[in-house]
This record gives C-alpha cells, sequence and structure tokens, in this order.
C-alpha cells in the first residue's frame, strides 16, 4: 500500500509539473495589441522573450515594447527585425532555440548528424573550389586592429598522379598587402611570396600530399555544437545555425589556425563563443559557411581580444574543378 501511495503521488506531482510547464504563460489581446502574460501574472516589457507557442519544443523571440505589447512587422530598438508575427528574423528566417533540455538533446543531435554528413561527403571529393572571406578585429584597451584575408583554393584529384592545386591568399594589415601564390602541376611545386621570392620544385605527388594540407577550413565543428537550429532554404537547401561550446576547442582547433594565421597556433588564446551558420546543398554538400569565433590572446601577461568572422563560399560542389595557372617562368629551382 505505501508503494502505492509512492506512486501515486510521484505520477500526481509529475502532472502538476506537466500542467504548469504547458500552462506557464499565455498569449492575451485588446484594442491595443497582443502581450505575454506570465504564469506569475507579470509581463515582459521593455525586452525580448523567448515563447514556445505552440508546444513544439522550440520557442520563438519576441520583442515586447514599453507597455508590454509585442512588436510586429518593423525594427527593435537593438535593429532586429521582427516578422508580422512578432518572431525575431535573420536574412528572413524565423530564429529559434529548443525550450527545454529533452528539445535540444534532439535537436542538437539532428544538427550533428547533419553537419558531420555534410563535412564526410564534401571531404570525400575529389576536388573542391573554395573562396574564404575572412575579417579579423584585435582589441587592446582603446586600440583595434582590423585585419582583413582573402583565400581562394582548387584542387582535384587528391593523392593521385593527376593531383593539382592552386591556393591564392591576400592579407591586408595596417595599411601593409601581402600576397601569396602557390600551386601543383605536373609534379612541380611553385611558390610566389612576393618581393621578388619565386621558387620551384620537382616533387613527386606522395610527397606534396604528406607536406601540405587542403582544405581545413571547415568540417571543425561537429562535435561541439549548441544551439542548434535547422531551417529550409532556397531550392532545396537546408540551414544550420549553431553555437559550439568552447570548452576544449583550442587544441582541436590547430590545425584550423595553421591555415589562416600560423602564428596564433603558438600563442596562449582561449576561445569564448563559437556561431556559425552552414548551408547545405540538396545533395548533401557545403555550399557556404559562415563562422565566428570570439576569443582572448595572452602573451606576455597582456591579453588582446579578437574577433574572426568568416565566409565560405562552395563554388559548384561535385562538380568537376578545373585550375587556370600563372605563368611558371621565372621561378627559381631548388632541390627538394
Amino acid at each position: 500500500m505505501n508503494k502505492m501511495i509512492k506512486l501515486f503521488a510521484a505520477a500526481s506531482l509529475l502532472s502538476i509539473s506537466i500542467a504548469s510547464t504547458a500552462h506557464a504563460g499565455a498569449w492575451k489581446q485588446d484594442t491595443q495589441g497582443w502581450w505575454w502574460q506570465d504564469g506569475d501574472k507579470s509581463y515582459p516589457s521593455s525586452a525580448w522573450k523567448w515563447i514556445d507557442s505552440d508546444g513544439d519544443g522550440m520557442a520563438e523571440c519576441y520583442y515586447f515594447d514599453e507597455n508590454g505589447y509585442i512588436l510586429t512587422g518593423t525594427t527593435a530598438p537593438d535593429g532586429s527585425t521582427v516578422n508580422e508575427s512578432g518572431a525575431w528574423t535573420d536574412q528572413g528566417i524565423v530564429r529559434q532555440k529548443a525550450a527545454n533540455p529533452a528539445a535540444a538533446r534532439i535537436i542538437n543531435q539532428k544538427g550533428m548528424e547533419l553537419y558531420q554528413k555534410a563535412d564526410q561527403k564534401s571531404s570525400g571529393l575529389p576536388g573542391l573550389d573554395i573562396t574564404a572571406d575572412i575579417q579579423m578585429n584585435l582589441t587592446y584597451d582603446w586600440l583595434d586592429i582590423p585585419v582583413s584575408m582573402n583565400m581562394q583554393l582548387k584542387y582535384h584529384d587528391l593523392n593521385t598522379p593527376n593531383m593539382e592545386f592552386l591556393y591564392l591568399t591576400t592579407m591586408d594589415m595596417l595599411g601593409i598587402r601581402k600576397s601569396e601564390t602557390s600551386f601543383y602541376t605536373k609534379g612541380c611545386y611553385y611558390l610566389d611570396a612576393g618581393m621578388y621570392d619565386k621558387y620551384k620544385m620537382n616533387i613527386g605527388y606522395e610527397d606534396m600530399t604528406r607536406n601540405i594540407t587542403l582544405g581545413g577550413l571547415t568540417g571543425q565543428f561537429g562535435s561541439f555544437l549548441d544551439n542548434v537550429q535547422i531551417a529550409d532554404g532556397d531550392a532545396g537547401n537546408k540551414i544550420l545555425m549553431y553555437s559550439s561550446r568552447a570548452e576544449g576547442l583550442e587544441t582541436y582547433l590547430t590545425n584550423f589556425y595553421d591555415e589562416i594565421w600560423p602564428t596564433l597556433s603558438d600563442s596562449n588564446y582561449k576561445i569564448d563563443r563559437i556561431d556559425g551558420k552552414a548551408v547545405i546543398s540538396p545533395e548533401g554538400y557545403f555550399s557556404r559557411e559562415a563562422i565566428s569565433i570570439y576569443m582572448t590572446i595572452t602573451e606576455e601577461e597582456e591579453s588582446l581580444g579578437m574577433l574572426m568572422n568568416m565566409n565560405l563560399d562552395y563554388n559548384n560542389p561535385g562538380k568537376a574543378v578545373t585550375i587556370e595557372f600563372p605563368s611558371t617562368e621565372g621561378y627559381e629551382e631548388i632541390i627538394y
């Protein structure tokens, strides 16, 4: 009998908990508009609030004015856009987040699977054509240092006798521009670092593959995705939006920074947050990515902040990659 009473009490408490969650708040309307009334009869004003109106586990974000009424079809005080229903939209997509831990686990797992499948499929292609625009901002006390980079990478037939690639980089910092071009074709590697530094060397494709990393700009965050949202895009694309848990990413991203800014991988840095958006084609390939990395770098007991915004475009993924190489004249040959 005591066991039955305990079971009944537990079931009753669970029912009360579920009921209170389901009725934690409600939309109200009068002649002035709509507002949200919480379970304690209070209401938000001059603030954003995440609300799971339909109980599907995913909440939308709404802004309420100083009188507590929802804004619709306009711009909120912070510059964000809300649609005709009042939901926050970003580039035409209604932003959502999981409303409870169970929903978060489900959507994060779906996001991880979608991201990792796209990474595996894109990485398995024999060739890729990638353009990366990278904007960085270093902050130290009152000083801001902007840095911009553009990277273009084309390759095909990796680790085969027909392997070829072309890698172009340009960096602008403090009014100084530095450009570098490297490419591999017909068994010869060429490097043009500017200022008359032009070298070439004959090297087999197997040694070339071991000594250079192609790609490495994407697929880095699949095991760290959090706060996932999946939306339908144009032409059958899937849009995956996420943030990444920062703990442990410093070691994981060493190769990533070797590609972008080699000196950074030797610094003492801490990643504070990563936000990202990946567009995945109907065929399952990465089509575009936008990634923001927030970090703190410490050197000789001095700290500076760094924000890195990257936009990656995958041009015609799954299609054959053709490369137009620069002239091979004027390179000094060195022995490998």
